[in-house]
């Protein structure tokens, strides 16, 4: 399926597809916005190498959701579970969820896999499993910024394929759009080059 219509699976606008920056509770250029918006665009595409198609809006949910409480940019195990708990105190951000299509029966998946982000390897038996891992190798794939990409450790054989695309995304991203209410929407255009 098209990159394109992967995207259009989650019936928001372009501009509420990340959170703005007034969401996050540190301004970080490691963790905020931008890195939010590329480990969106790898979730997006590894929904569409992988075909789990019905994983997208609440993969989509926990890409939103998954640094929006980091108070620093080092090691931060909690960081995940924090990030998750702030979510009973965002309603209109849980309404936000609903009209992209998340199920209130999708929040445990959610959970799992933004709590699991920053917190070790999810168990091969646990039922949301791939959801975690599509989360884990989605902002994985945005360590390109960091220089420490190390494609051994991404859980998807079509990750590992894609950390051209992440160099390239990183490249065109790196603070070459500032952050604001419409991020995505000045990003998405940008992908038709890559």
């Amino acid at each position: 399926m098209p990159l394109a219509e992967i995207r259009a699976l989650v019936p928001v606008p372009d501009e509420e597809l990340v959170p703005p920056p007034e969401l996050f509770l540190r301004k970080s250029t490691l963790h905020g916005q931008a890195h939010v918006a590329r480990v969106m665009v790898h979730g997006f595409r590894l929904i569409a190498a992988t075909g789990f198609i019905e994983e997208t809006a609440r993969l989509w949910a926990a890409v939103y959701l998954h640094d929006i409480a980091r108070l620093h940019d080092g090691v931060a195990p909690l960081h995940g579970a924090d990030a998750w708990k702030r979510l009973a105190d965002l309603p209109d951000v849980r309404a936000l969820f609903a009209r992209g299509g998340v199920r209130d029966e999708d929040y445990p998946a959610i959970e799992a896999a933004v709590v699991c982000h920053s917190d070790g390897e999810p168990p091969a038996d646990h039922p949301h499993r791939r959801l975690m891992c599509l989360l884990k190798d989605a902002d994985a794939l945005d360590r390109v910024r960091l220089g420490d990409l190390d494609p051994v450790y991404l859980r998807h054989p079509e990750a590992r394929e894609m950390v051209g695309f992440a160099e390239q995304l990183y490249e065109i991203t790196n603070q070459r759009i500032p952050p604001s209410r419409d991020y995505f929407a000045r990003l998405w255009p940008k992908l038709i080059a890559i």
